[in-house]
């Protein structure tokens, strides 16, 4: 390999399109960083074509990098092969001497003949893959004379889906707990087979992945690129009894049953085994799991460019489960798209088949990274997850125990005290809603269960698949019907007889032992041990990593005990570690020392490898008004500070009333919180703002968020005229676009700070300053305002040609350190104003674009 230093940073990278310069630069920049294996902070604004640029970049880099793999090893083939004809002539001189240079030589020689062979291997494998499947063919994929059958094949797997066979119930042993360690897998030796370097690229939702498969369709190469993109079961399974279960972790649990296999036959007899694989073949069999045909959807997927629509339509035609598909394709692609979850969290990286070693790791959208890591390993437990948690171990054990072993048994009893321990934390009643947070270690002591290892607690479950066995148990049996018929009986009358010569002490006891098996009236969770597991794994963390919060509440159903995971970056040093080099990317990036000083060097790495880029927008500073308004039409101050904004009902309606009759075109008003939001609507629901008024739904179901979307750009579209009423931090704020007339003015009312005074986040803040210095808690409670701030500008002006003003309404927005937070884009040419100034500055500039 040449020297990095002296590597010629290429200035063509397949762009599409002639790249802006900003553009150029962007690109440049990864591809330095990717070849140096360095860390890099990349910030380039919503609208540049960073997804694009990301892509151009790194795929460039990555044929460059092959093509100078290959020929580094050829080179050095030819060196070692002349080297050693020296060797043989100078034998004649010192024979023993040149036979020593000769070994040693031979045996480099033969590691890279051994180098390149695997290198050819891997490219005659992809070559057939290639050549299996062609584009054409798949329009005869559909196979209509066998749909009646499959329609009645699937019709029967969704009416025996339910159906459990006792044996299924049973607690597996000596399992390694690997999800879905199928015997289909190829248990290939990496040692033997090349290893090519691959792109991973993370981001947060799928649908921003498949927004990254659309920008792939645009490449000129994008015939050749071979890409594969991850989802759960729930975005991925076309089974109808697995999809219509809706929970993920009953999908997952569903998935895993109907395609296991019979990992206790050595302990079964003939006749068992024989009558057992009949119900597994007739009940208990995925249609879709079908291994032949999740390899021809592989090879079509390593083919085309499909996003996961594609991908699911294909397999349905073919009989072939996406999800197994997808799986397959991670060994063979060169660009692997995959959300957060899966890139960092371990056990589901590795389930998947991703590899971090060498790899180039880029995570999109990272702007919140930090948080979404610390919320992706915390945990929560209800007191009725406990409580019902606990009731089916019970009722679980006293049904099967005499077919346990000892060990099972013993691990089983330590399981039932532990989560009777937890639930015993909620078994008192209280008067009023309490909060209380301690750490790991304080908990433990606390709840009585420090003598137990829940690292081995935590295997025993996940190896025999417990939280599996109980829930197919409770479709067997009625938990209520099996907790009930635990109750004291009545007693029969020759024994009251006798029972009255016992003392009234004791028959207070009965009734009180009656009465207390009384069933709570909350509804039984789905499940409820996946999330005392979950927990229970929360416990294994480091003490000083983590924190535990306790929430009593008068209603018991509320009741809940939560982990906080306060050092995320625990979870990055394995990614840190084994990369080539890690990316992390967005349209607003700020601050950027969070990066490299509590993600990069938190994990471990050295500060003179980490790199920051951050580039300017693609428009010209003339289409962007950003202006701090600081005071009323009547003077007042603009502070809408949680004390006062109650009292500023008249001043907003003011501003937005001003606001939509200068404005031609969408305006979207971001509130600090739904609760304001629903104020501020009940005070103006009655007023003509001269447009319609649209309000974001504060729950997503039933595609109302989508629904009203499209309402307003119909409006739009229709007279230029629309009032948008979202909330900072909600699902308007982030990922969706607001170009050109969806978005002329974007208003942010106030400074949407958290409640410093809520215990997690108060702990968090202390534990920042307590490990990174004094104001480190206070910094970060900062930020969190501002990148949400951030997030809800970056929705207008999304290319070259757009333009918009932004209106953020606090006279707090005027101090330095706050405006230092925003993006350059829009410090550039921010501007500080009273309200009267505000909108002739804002009358003027939509006359001079509208003219224009």
């Amino acid at each position: 390999m040449a020297n990095t230093e002296q590597t010629q940073v290429p200035t063509e990278f397949n762009f599409p399109f002639p790249p802006y310069k900003i553009q150029l630069e962007f690109m440049q920049a990864l591809y330095r960083v990717i070849e140096k294996k360095q860390l890099g902070i990349f910030e380039s604004p919503t609208g540049t074509g960073k997804s694009l640029s990301l892509l151009c970049a790194s795929l460039k880099w990555l044929g460059d990098n092959n093509a100078k793999e290959k020929q580094s090893i050829s080179e050095e083939i030819t060196r070692l092969n002349l080297l050693k004809q020296e060797y043989v002539k100078e034998e004649q001189r010192d024979w023993f001497s040149a036979q020593s240079k000769e070994i040693e030589v031979t045996r480099k020689f033969n590691e890279l003949k051994l180098e390149e062979m695997k290198m050819l291997n891997y490219e005659m494998k992809i070559d057939k893959i290639r050549n299996r499947q062609k584009k054409h063919e798949r329009k005869g994929y559909k196979n209509k004379s066998n749909s009646k059958e499959s329609t009645k094949n699937e019709e029967l797997c969704e009416e025996n889906s339910m159906k459990v066979d006792e044996e299924d119930m049973l607690l597996s042993e000596g399992i390694d707990g690997k999800e879905d360690s199928s015997d289909d897998e190829e248990n290939t030796d990496p040692n033997n087979t090349y290893q090519p370097v691959q792109i991973i690229i993370a981001s947060r939702t799928h649908s921003q992945l498949n927004q990254f498969i659309g920008e792939i369709k645009k490449l000129r190469f994008a015939e050749t690129v071979r890409v594969a993109i991850l989802a759960s079961r729930q975005n991925c399974c076309i089974n109808p009894s697995v999809k219509k279960l809706r929970n993920i972790n009953l999908i997952n649990e569903k998935c895993l049953d109907m395609q296991k296999k019979n990992r206790n036959q050595s302990k079964l007899g003939q006749q068992v085994l024989k009558k057992r694989k009949t119900l597994e073949d007739k009940n208990n069999k995925c249609l879709y799991y079908k291994q032949t045909n999740i390899e021809e959807l592989r090879d079509i997927a390593l083919n085309e460019i499909l996003d996961m629509e594609d991908l699911m339509e294909i397999g349905k035609d073919l009989k072939a489960c996406p999800y197994y598909a997808n799986r397959k394709t991670v060994e063979d692609a060169q660009i692997i798209l995959m959300p957060y979850n899966t890139l960092l969290h371990k056990s589901t990286r590795e389930a998947n088949g991703v590899k971090l070693k060498n790899n180039v790791i880029i995570i999109d959208e990272a702007h919140n990274l930090l948080e979404a890591m610390a919320q992706m390993h915390g945990s929560e437990l209800t007191y009725p997850q406990m409580f019902y948690g606990l009731q089916t171990l019970k009722c679980y054990k006293n049904r099967f125990h005499t077919r346990f072993s000892a060990v099972t048994l013993r691990l089983l009893n330590q399981l039932i005290f532990v989560v009777n321990q937890l639930n015993l934390l909620f078994e008192k009643d209280t008067k009023e809603n309490t909060t209380s947070i301690s750490s790991l270690e304080e908990f433990v002591l606390a709840s009585g269960i420090d003598q137990y290892n829940f690292f081995n607690l935590v295997k025993f479950c996940k190896s025999s698949q417990i939280a599996q066995k109980t829930r197919s148990y409770g479709l067997k049996y009625s938990l209520i019907e099996e907790i009930q018929s635990k109750k004291p009986q009545v007693l029969k009358k020759g024994i009251n007889n006798f029972l009255e010569s016992i003392s009234k002490n004791n028959k207070k006891e009965i009734k009180k032992t009656q009465s207390s098996a009384d069933l709570p009236k909350f509804p039984i969770p789905n499940n409820p041990l996946l999330a005392v597991i979950s927990f229970l794994e929360s416990l294994t963390y480091s003490y000083e990593d983590g924190r535990i919060l306790l929430i009593n509440n008068v209603e018991k159903e509320y009741c809940k005990v939560q982990f906080l995971l306060l050092n995320p970056t625990s979870n990055f040093n394995e990614v840190i570690k084994e990369a080539r080099s890690v990316i992390v990317a967005g349209g607003t990036m700020k601050p950027y020392n969070e990066f490299k000083h509590r993600l990069f060097m938190g994990a471990g790495a050295a500060s003179e490898r980490i790199v920051h880029f951050s580039c300017e927008h693609v428009i010209p500073p003339e289409n962007i008004l950003p202006i701090v308004i600081t005071k009323g039409f009547k003077n007042e101050n603009f502070l809408f500070n949680f004390n006062n904004r109650m009292s500023m009902g008249d001043c907003l309606r003011d501003v937005i009333h001003r606001s939509c009759d200068v404005v031609n075109g969408g305006i979207v008003v971001f509130f600090p919180s739904y609760n304001y939001e629903k104020w501020f609507y009940q005070q103006v629901q009655t007023m003509d703002f001269g447009r319609m008024l649209y309000r974001e739904p504060q729950t997503s179901s039933g595609g109302s968020v989508d629904t009203v979307l499209e309402k307003y750009a119909l409006t739009i579209k229709k007279c230029r005229k629309a009032l948008l009423f979202s909330v900072v931090g909600g699902k308007l704020s982030e990922g969706l676009n607001f170009s050109d007339d969806l978005g002329r003015c974007v208003i942010v009312v106030g400074m949407p700070y958290a409640n410093q005074n809520a215990p997690d986040l108060k702990e968090k803040m202390l534990f920042l300053d307590k490990t990174i210095g004094q104001g480190a808690g206070h910094e970060f409670y900062e930020n969190l305002c501002m990148k949400a701030v951030n997030q809800c500008i970056g929705r207008a002006v999304r290319h070259k040609d757009d333009y918009a003003s932004v209106l953020l309404l606090d006279e707090r927005y005027e101090k330095q350190h706050i405006q230092d937070a925003l993006p350059n884009w829009i410090k550039k040419s921010l501007k500080v104003a009273a309200s009267k100034e505000a909108f002739h500055l804002i009358h003027e500039f939509f006359n001079w674009k509208d003219s224009h």
